[in-house]
């Protein structure tokens, strides 16, 4: 199964390190949310976690430090993905603006749709903003243009 899936990879011409890239970020920007989360429902910042959240300061707060934490992830994103940095950031910015615009269908009884949609807004520029960093603190990994866009 999994050289089925590299030979499809490598057919589409879509590099390996790319979606490692990708899931990293994804994974680095979830387990610290909940980390986060988990310890301010311990402590009795926030309320049980089963329990809505339409207080306007915690939610500021969240919205805060999920931010942080996408753009602590597109910044690995963009180290794991190296010369292709710019489109892994840009696909785990989409992602993330896409999963919190469903955000808002499915967890509106839990929190205000404005706390999803601001994160579905800022998805794809934090990420960037992610990626930028990661380029201006190593400028010589990264290429201008991904090696695949170029033509021949």
């Amino acid at each position: 199964m999994l050289e089925k899936l590299k030979l499809w990879l490598k057919k589409k011409n879509i590099p390996v390190r790319l979606i490692v890239a990708v899931i990293a970020g994804i994974i680095i920007s979830k387990v610290l949310m909940l980390i986060t989360h988990k310890i301010l429902h311990v402590v009795g910042v926030f309320p049980p976690m089963d329990e809505p959240n339409f207080d306007r300061d915690l939610l500021i707060i969240a919205l805060a430090f999920h931010s942080f934490y996408a753009i602590v992830a597109a910044y690995f994103t963009a180290q794991i993905a190296k010369d292709r940095a710019r489109k892994a950031v840009f696909i785990l910015g989409t992602k993330e603006a896409i999963m919190w615009l469903v955000g808002i269908l499915l967890l509106w009884h839990l929190a205000p749709a404005w706390f999803n949609l601001t994160k579905a807004i800022l998805g794809i520029p934090l990420s960037i903003f992610g990626g930028w960093i990661y380029r201006r603190t190593h400028p010589q990994t990264m290429q201008t243009e991904d090696p695949s866009d170029k033509k021949k």
